[in-house]
This record gives C-alpha cells, sequence and structure tokens, in this order.
C-alpha cells in the first residue's frame, strides 16, 4: 500500500510540474502560469465537490430504500 500511495503522490506531483511548465512556456511568465493552475484547479474542484454530494445523496438513498424494505 505505501508504495502505491507513494507513486500517487509521485505522478499528481509530476502531471503539476509538467503542467506548470507548459503553461509557463505558453503564457509567457510564471505569475500567469500560476493564475491560469489556479483557475483550473478551482474548476476542478468544484467539480469532484458536485460529484461527491452526488454520490453521498444517491448512498443514502439507496441504505433508505434497503431499511424501508419492499
Amino acid at each position: 500500500m505505501g508504495k502505491f500511495l507513494y507513486g500517487l503522490i509521485v505522478l499528481f506531483a509530476s502531471v503539476f510540474l509538467v503542467l506548470l511548465i507548459f503553461f509557463r512556456i505558453t503564457e509567457g511568465s510564471f505569475a500567469e502560469a500560476g493564475a491560469r493552475m489556479d483557475r483550473i484547479m478551482g474548476v476542478a474542484a468544484e467539480e469532484t465537490s458536485q460529484a461527491a454530494e452526488e454520490m453521498a445523496r444517491e448512498t443514502d438513498e439507496a441504505i433508505r430504500d434497503l431499511n424501508d424494505g419492499d
């Protein structure tokens, strides 16, 4: 489990670094690259939050249906 977690952290850090360098080249400065990364991370955080809320709601409904019976 430790190797998997370590690999996952390294993967995320590598992707983040590659995106930051790509945006640095396309935007022209690290300030603009950072601003673009902030916008991307903000959208990703909102979408992840919505998906988690929907999953929790559906799980709650499924549990209630199981408890109520047929």
